[in-house]
């Protein structure tokens, strides 16, 4: 393919990254070069970047990627203090890392204690998302005896047995005196919302913030998605009822 327009995309990010991804077409673009075959080598480059702007940037894109090619480069960043770049380099670890990385993908869930708010919040949400294969995987990996502490162990258990959790059982993790396990339990209650709406409708009022900040995201989602399909009923209404 010819690489040109890629390559000047890339310029323009190293050039100045806060206005690259301003509106987020260029990012768009340039991941789209990606798909269309532009050597991984250039973002392999970007994502070794000292701006931590480019580095956002770079890391969305390899996530958006789908690929296990770039775990090398984004395991150091999972350790970084910038909460966005955290947060994509934990996204992908979770999702693509292999053995020679199961303690970075074991800490990711240590992170549900990490000093920066965002950081632990932003872990809560990831893994809240993740498929329970991920999480059976956390839970059965020998060396989680030697990362995650007792509370790890209890909070990942009841998200293995997730679909035998009943309401009562969840509002007490969600009531513990444990912060890890309230923050297992607002993951229980997020998978398993469609069955106990009510626990996160009431989690929303919680004292734990980052409880009820996870609340407030499944809320304002459900809100966004039921608005859809509303507007789609009312499209399908005044088409004369054809299939959409």
């Amino acid at each position: 393919m010819d690489e040109k327009r890629g390559l000047a995309l890339i310029e323009e990010l190293k050039r100045d990254a806060e206005k690259f991804c301003q509106g987020g077409n260029n990012a768009y673009e340039l991941l789209h070069e990606y798909y269309q075959g532009l050597s991984y080598e250039t973002l392999r480059e970007l994502l070794c970047s000292q701006d931590k702007r480019v580095r956002q940037c770079a890391l969305w894109m390899a996530s958006e990627l789908d690929s296990d090619v770039f775990i090398k480069e984004v395991v150091p960043q999972m350790y970084d203090d910038d909460p966005l770049i955290c947060y994509y380099a934990m996204e992908i670890i979770a999702c693509y890392s292999g053995e020679e990385y199961t303690e970075d993908f074991l800490r990711i869930f240590t992170f549900f204690e990490h000093p920066d708010f965002k950081i632990r919040k932003y872990a809560i949400f990831l893994i809240s998302n993740l498929s329970i294969e991920i999480v059976h995987k956390a839970y059965e990996c020998p060396d989680n005896q030697n990362i995650l502490n007792d509370s790890h162990k209890k909070g990942l258990l009841s998200l293995v047995h997730m679909d035998n959790l009943t309401a009562t059982e969840i509002t007490d993790m969600l009531n513990s005196d444990d912060d890890v396990i309230r923050r297992y339990g607002i993951i229980a209650a997020t998978k398993l919302y469609e069955k106990y709406p009510e626990i996160v409708k009431e989690a929303v009022n919680a004292d734990d913030l980052h409880v009820q900040e996870q609340a407030r995201v499944i809320m304002q989602a459900k809100a966004k998605r039921d608005q859809y399909f509303r507007n789609r009923q009312q499209i399908r209404e005044e088409s004369g009822g054809s299939q959409l």
